[in-house]
């Protein structure tokens, strides 16, 4: 029987049979923690549909209520309300290896970029230096860390909630003499690495929406033998290049070329799109 069925049978005499047919096929886990978004006939008996998650998920220890959207710059989390068990909203959540600790309700954290958070650490090789533009609470420095024999990554973030979050992560995971975190602006710190002589071997743009207005900063981090960039973004599975074509105009007014090593379709948007990662080397023509 599927949880959804448990759930239903738990709830029957509780609920009415139109909102036991509304009731959520699934629900986000983080940590011991669950969090669920519910139909809006069933917010009225919200804590009562949260005490049976509770009962019948026995390592859960809180249920929290999604009812909000990501807003912002910084993709904040825009309404995630406590419902019952333990208050607290800051976890510790465990992937490949490495924990992550961060609070939900300010910051996202997408279970659905799983695999790429893995994948990404693959590609790299020993000794390489990389420089990881949105850092966030370390999405993606952290299991390079982890997985791999960079030499250094500079991890830069400008939300200084989750900036405090990234330099707990490095302390947690013992990374501190791998990972430098920076706090700033990635188009003002990229260009100061660059002066400073800094050149990378891998330059990560993991950030919604896809940051174009940082390629020609993130361009000066490019070493003569070349350089790859992961960009990002959501495209037209249908029109998918579009998004490499707006990396590719801008490399070349800056007098460097390109090359597509890869793509990748990491998840579903809604019909047709699809948030996707290009590999691209550049080099200096």
């Amino acid at each position: 029987m599927g949880f959804k069925d448990k759930l239903k049978d738990a709830l029957v005499g509780i609920l009415t049979n139109e909102e036991l047919s509304v009731l959520p096929r699934g629900f986000q886990t983080i940590s011991d923690v669950v969090i669920i978004k519910l139909n809006s006939i069933l917010l009225g008996k919200k804590n009562l549909i949260a005490e049976k998650y509770l009962e019948l998920l026995p390592s859960i220890k809180s249920v929290y209520l999604n009812s909000g959207r990501v807003k912002g710059k910084f993709r904040t989390p825009e309404k995630i309300e406590y419902l019952v068990g333990v208050e607290d909203s800051v976890v510790k959540h465990k992937e490949h290896g490495v924990i992550y600790k961060f609070d939900f309700t300010k910051i996202m954290f997408s279970m659905g970029n799983l695999s790429e958070r893995k994948f990404l650490a693959t590609l790299v090789e020993d000794g390489e230096t990389i420089v990881d533009m949105f850092a966030g609470i370390g999405y993606f420095s952290l299991p390079i860390a982890k997985h791999s024999k960079p030499k250094k990554i500079y991890s830069i973030e400008l939300n200084p909630e989750s900036f405090k979050f990234l330099n707990e992560n490095i302390k947690l995971n013992h990374f501190k003499d791998i990972i430098t975190p920076i706090k700033g602006d990635s188009k003002i710190e990229v260009t100061n690495l660059s002066k400073s002589g800094v050149k990378a071997d891998r330059v990560i743009m993991g950030v919604f929406p896809a940051p174009k207005d940082f390629i020609e900063e993130a361009l000066t981090l490019a070493k003569v033998e070349g350089t790859i960039y992961h960009y990002e973004g959501i495209v037209d599975k249908e029109k998918y290049l579009v998004l490499f074509d707006e990396f590719k105009e801008i490399a070349e007014k800056s007098d460097f070329r390109c090359n597509l090593l890869a793509k990748r379709f990491v998840k579903s948007y809604g019909p047709g799109l699809y948030h996707t990662v290009f590999d691209i080397k550049v080099y200096k023509k």
